[in-house]
């Protein structure tokens, strides 16, 4: 029987603290050395006889330590606690109070009524050969890390309220290791147990994926004859298998005699992390076709086509196809789990299951025992049958998950389709297409390559990135033109554009520039991005975010006006200069400072007059040779040039929709004159890409789009830093939006 004492520092036993060894107590179950003396100090000597009400008017707590080196495990030692680690007594006999304020994990648990407690707490190290679920002691943390006991002892006060000693000595002779469920057995009502460390809880269950197509055009390709078959919808059949990591705490707490609440707290001041890279994230049942024919049921019409595609791809190109998918859902799951984890409360649990051992299936108390060891998989993946008021299993009921709390908001995976228009099906888009997925986005693109245009072919990281940005930026343009003059019909889905940033070491400037591009998109005003930045903590990487979507009636309000009259130039020429006034930052860039001068109110007339050249740098006090001149030159170029385009393409636009006036466009694809006129259309809108300089360094393109068409509420934008998420507005509608 091991040796369990309360010891002065000379390692003296307190005679009047005893410890009965007979009783069930996980120190003499786990441990694996024949001594634990628990050496306290002076002050908790000056108070051991006094009740617990007077020895803790208010809540106290003592040091302490391990007089010897004592080590814990199940078969094997797992945790070590040498004399050097922190050691510490706790008492709070004031009902009411919280027992965990000040804590590092202060999720409250508060003292019942006629209640006091004595805890006894160690630290130990996880560094004996075992980790992650290899021992029942381990409970999900890392190798070497710092794994915190503590043990709550309730006791009753008024009459037969034991002194702050004999307490002590209780609490120790039925500590309680939160290892086991039949650790849990042993806890008394208002009792808790925790564990505390740095590591990974593992999760599994079912997700449900909105698959939400952006049908696109070529602007390089003529329009296809006949109705573009895809949809938004449900990808059915999946599931995902991940972790969270971080600093987190297991406590668990007796609710009555025949109830346990088992919890999952993150510390106080950091932030858990999803990671879907080291499990299998997100899958199907049978593999990489099974997904693929997931994701294209969700949005195809064509599903007899749909089959000879899968039919007839190589295995190459089903693995390239599915990768591609699997990407974008792995980074699109992990966002939204991030997101969750990020607006989770310091005292909102992570995890949390009411358990009612009496009552627990086979199946039950296998996932129960998991879950003590970190693996929650089991508890989770129960998530997908859960019954009203969230029981899982006879025994268990959830009450709070991060996957289902993942699930009520959405995971919405967007598939830029460019080309759709000129294809119709996905079967015969694909084949004749390239497949990417954005690392920023986790948008998957597929983009047709008979144009001769390949974004892959861009060896260059930043540079492909640019390169999708005005693929995309281009194909929005092109199709919203088509949709205003009524060339194509797409009642059920909106036209989706999107501009994304990333930065490896973001600092106050990065990340004011990204909150700078919520507001020409009304998600944030000045006021809001001072009070976001003012806590700012730098470094890191960081993304950030921007959609915009927009249905018929944007579509049309970019080239006409509320009379249906065709928007004229000084309406777009104005547009361009307020949406780059809206994006430079001329308080704290010196070159911004200039480029700012000439969209001025006062100068920005003579600068049209004077037009893109050297003679605009004395406008902004600069000479025509300084190398700066060439900003000014560029902004006047892309504002002027831009508005060009718009009433040039605005004037065939307005000629394909007089033709079509009220008819199905579908109907019309057999006419020579609707085809001429309709060709025409592409014809310039082709043009126009090719000589655009727009710049994709700032959304300055989808800012003008935005205002163009009305500024809809659709707009939605996030940036991510290492300590910072902000997110405003919604994930664009899969429905054509209403404005």
């Amino acid at each position: 029987m091991p040796d369990i004492q309360v010891t002065d520092q000379l390692d003296k036993p307190v005679q009047t603290i005893k410890i009965d060894p007979a009783r069930p107590s996980s120190l003499v179950k786990y441990l694996k050395t024949e001594l634990l003396h628990l050496a306290v100090l002076p002050d908790f000597l000056a108070r051991k006889d006094s009740i617990l009400s007077q020895a803790a008017t208010k809540p106290i707590q003592f040091q302490a330590k391990a007089q010897h080196e004592f080590q814990l495990g199940a078969a094997n030692p797992e945790i070590e606690v040498t004399p050097a680690a922190q050691a510490t007594i706790r008492v709070n006999a004031n009902p009411g109070a919280n027992l965990y304020d000040g804590d590092p994990f202060h999720a409250p648990a508060k003292v019942p009524d006629h209640t006091g407690y004595v805890s006894a707490g160690f630290q130990g190290s996880l560094d004996l050969g075992v980790s992650g679920s290899d021992g029942d002691l381990t409970f999900g943390f890392d190798k070497t890390t710092t794994v915190s006991l503590e043990y709550l002892k309730a006791f009753p006060l008024g009459a037969g309220e034991p002194t702050l000693g004999n307490a002590l000595g209780q609490a120790l002779a039925c500590y309680v290791i939160p290892a086991d469920l039949s650790d849990l057995d042993a806890l008394g009502v208002n009792d808790i147990a925790t564990v505390s460390g740095q590591g990974s809880l593992k999760v599994s269950g079912g997700v449900s994926v909105t698959a939400s197509p952006n049908p696109l055009a070529s602007v390089d390709l003529p329009l296809a004859a006949g109705t573009v078959a895809v949809k938004a919808g449900l990808a059915a059949g999946l599931s995902a298998s991940f972790t969270i990591s971080g600093s987190y705490q297991m406590r668990a707490r007796r609710i009555d005699a025949d109830t346990l609440e088992l919890s999952f707290f993150r510390e106080s001041g950091t932030t858990l992390k999803a990671d879907l890279s080291a499990s299998a994230g997100v899958t199907a049942k049978l593999g990489s076709t099974d997904l693929i024919a997931s994701i294209l049921g969700a949005i195809s019409k064509d599903p007899t086509g749909d089959k000879k595609l899968l039919a007839d791809l190589r295995p190459a190109e089903i693995k390239t196809l599915s990768d591609a998918i699997k990407s974008g859902l792995n980074h699109t799951l992990q966002a939204c789990l991030d997101v969750v984890l990020s607006a989770a409360t310091d005292d909102q649990a992570a995890f949390q299951y009411e358990i009612r051992p009496a009552q627990l299936s086979a199946d039950a108390s296998a996932a129960v025992h998991k879950a003590l060891e970190g693996d929650l998989s089991l508890l989770t993946f129960m998530e997908g049958d859960m019954q009203d008021g969230g029981a899982l299993a006879p025994g268990v009921t959830m009450l709070n998950s991060v996957l289902s709390e993942t699930r009520k908001r959405g995971v919405t995976l967007k598939i830029n389709l460019l080309g759709i228009l000129n294809y119709l099906t996905l079967s015969e888009l694909i084949p004749n297409s390239e497949i990417l997925t954005d690392s920023v986005t986790g948008d998957v693109t597929i983009k047709e390559t008979v144009s001769g245009n390949s974004i892959l072919a861009v060896v260059e990281p930043l540079e492909r990135s640019e390169a999708l940005r005005k693929t995309i930026f281009d194909s929005v343009l092109a199709t919203t033109s088509y949709r205003a003059g009524k060339a194509v019909a797409l009642p059920d889905l909106s036209c989706e554009q999107m501009h994304f940033a990333l930065n490896q070491n973001t600092n106050r400037q990065i990340m004011g520039d990204y909150l700078s591009w919520f507001i020409p998109l009304n998600l944030l005003t000045e006021p809001d991005k001072t009070a976001i930045l003012s806590p700012f903590t730098e470094g890191g990487p960081s993304t950030c975010v921007l959609r915009t979507s927009f249905g018929d009636a944007a579509c049309a309000s970019m080239f006409f006006d509320v009379n249906g009259d065709l928007r004229a130039k000084p309406y777009y020429l104005e547009i361009g200069r307020q949406a780059l006034r809206a994006l430079l930052d001329p308080e704290h860039q010196p070159l911004d400072r200039l480029r700012y001068q000439i969209v001025d109110d006062a100068i920005w007339p003579t600068a049209l007059h004077t037009g893109a050249n050297v003679s605009l740098g004395p406008l902004a006090g600069l000479s025509v040779g300084d190398d700066r001149v060439e900003y000014l030159i560029g902004d006047v170029k892309v504002i002027t040039d831009w508005a060009e385009a718009m009433v040039e393409a605005g004037a065939l636009v307005e000629d394909v929709r007089a033709f079509v006036g009220d008819s199905d466009p579908t109907t019309l694809f057999h006419s020579d004159e609707f085809k001429t006129r309709r060709d025409a259309l592409q014809k310039k809108l082709s043009g126009m890409v090719k000589t655009s300089t727009t710049r994709f360094d700032k959304p300055w393109g989808m800012v003008c789009l935005f205002w163009a068409g009305g500024s809809p509420t659709t707009a939605y934008a996030k940036a991510v830093s290492q300590k910072l998420t902000v997110q405003r507005g919604s994930q664009p509608a899969l429905a054509a939006a209403a404005t």
